[in-house]
């Protein structure tokens, strides 16, 4: 009996976990919206997934964000269209690497301090021990290691 309420409470608390992050990452992209030019949330995930991974090929991407590939070369060709994204040659022929222009690396900038300002303010009135202590436990998180 014990280990079922166990197992409802550690559910409930992986959904609040998911709810949360969800949550939070949605309002700083919606917020990074407001900035020039206006990217959709999918825009500023392709954007932000060339500012990690300089010469990614369209197809990487999709593979990323498990979405079909056409979807990805229409969002690409509106990205190259603005000026965000151009497409690099390939010695090896397989598929065009890409990078961010200026413009691109500016809009990168613009999301990333958008989204840095939403956590700022939701660890405003935490004390730095409880800061690192998140940062390590996201950290744990993100790579899924076994507990330290």
């Amino acid at each position: 009996m014990q280990q079922q309420e166990d197992s409802r409470g550690r559910r409930s608390d992986s959904a609040v976990v998911l709810r949360s992050l969800v949550a939070i990452t949605r309002r700083g992209l919606v917020d990074a919206r407001a900035e020039e030019p206006r990217l959709s949330i999918t825009d500023q995930s392709i954007v932000m997934a060339i500012a990690d991974e300089p010469g990614i090929r369209s197809t990487d991407i999709a593979r990323m964000f498990r979405l079909n590939r056409s979807t990805v070369s229409r969002q690409l060709s509106a990205l190259v269209s603005l000026g965000l994204v151009q497409e690099t040659p390939s010695a090896s022929g397989r598929g065009r690497p890409l990078e961010l222009t200026a413009e691109g690396e500016e809009a990168f900038r613009n999301t990333m301090r958008s989204l840095q300002g939403v956590i700022d303010a939701h660890l405003a009135q935490w004390t730095d021990a409880e800061v690192e202590r998140f940062a390590h436990d996201l950290q744990r998180f993100d790579r899924g290691d076994a507990p330290a």
